[in-house]
């Protein structure tokens, strides 16, 4: 059965002056032209018998939509994990609307999709117990997107001209940590690793422990990390002996920032 963001190689069975027919894994499936490559581009339209790399965008349509935009296929891909996650871990009955546009105005940068989608679903909230998830315009700095952006900059750049050891992968030019969770406790923080050159969707989740100068890589979206963390998955030496610390049913309970800061 399909399902929303699964990817697909399809093959062209039809072109319409609507879009594309073609077969995915023994389902059909089409692709109006605006989700097509070629519809502001230079590639050629597709023709009978080609093959086609596309993504499943709304799985509930008869026949099902895809998407070929090498852009969405990347934002499907990173919002994978949101779903399973929702599912071990269910949000509240009614989201939020954030103010996403200003927040990434602030940092200078557009935020992931599966983190848009995150903090829309949750709220800000506390994960497996311990673990933050940082939101635009929490009345609480310390949860705050934003302000940690800011705070974190200064204490870096103070500890890097102190000579603390950087990461190696701060020694590419122009990159940059945005912090996104914190551990409460411990006080680790998980950062993205910013590239310019690089989409949202495709940045590296850093973790640098509370107290010492280590850090961790972990090449995944943000949504992906707290899957693996709530499922007991995780390969992150800091969440490997979660079970010892966190209640078994505050692993998949959810608690809003709403609730813990009274608003």
């Amino acid at each position: 059965m399909l399902a929303d963001h699964q990817e697909y190689d399809v093959v062209v069975t039809a072109v319409t002056r609507a879009g594309i027919a073609f077969h995915a894994d023994g389902h059909g499936g089409f692709i109006d032209w605006i989700r097509h490559p070629s519809w502001r581009s230079n590639t050629p339209r597709a023709a009978v018998g080609d093959r086609t790399h596309a993504v499943v965008l709304d799985a509930t349509r008869t026949p099902p939509r895809f998407n070929a935009l090498p852009s969405d296929i990347r934002t499907a891909r990173s919002l994978h994990h949101t779903k399973p996650l929702t599912r071990l871990c269910p949000p509240p009955s009614h989201g939020r609307t954030v103010d996403r546009a200003t927040a990434e105005e602030s940092l200078g940068t557009a935020l992931p999709a599966d983190y848009k989608r995150l903090v829309e679903q949750y709220d800000g909230r506390l994960f497996v117990g311990i673990h933050w998830l940082l939101e635009p315009g929490c009345p609480d700095a310390l949860y705050d997107l934003v302000a940690q952006t800011a705070e974190h900059e200064e204490i870096l750049t103070k500890l890097w001209e102190a000579s603390e050891d950087k990461p190696s992968e701060l020694h590419e030019n122009d990159v940059r940590l945005v912090p996104w969770g914190y551990v409460e406790g411990a006080g680790h923080f998980l950062y993205w690793l910013v590239r310019p050159d690089a989409e949202p969707e495709e940045w590296t989740v850093l973790l640098n422990e509370g107290r010492d100068p280590f850090w961790e890589a972990h090449p995944m979206s943000c949504s992906q990390f707290l899957l693996e963390v709530v499922a007991g998955t995780t390969t992150s030496f800091y969440f490997t002996g979660i079970n010892d610390i966190v209640d078994p049913e505050d692993r998949t309970r959810f608690i809003p920032n709403s609730q813990i800061l009274k608003r």
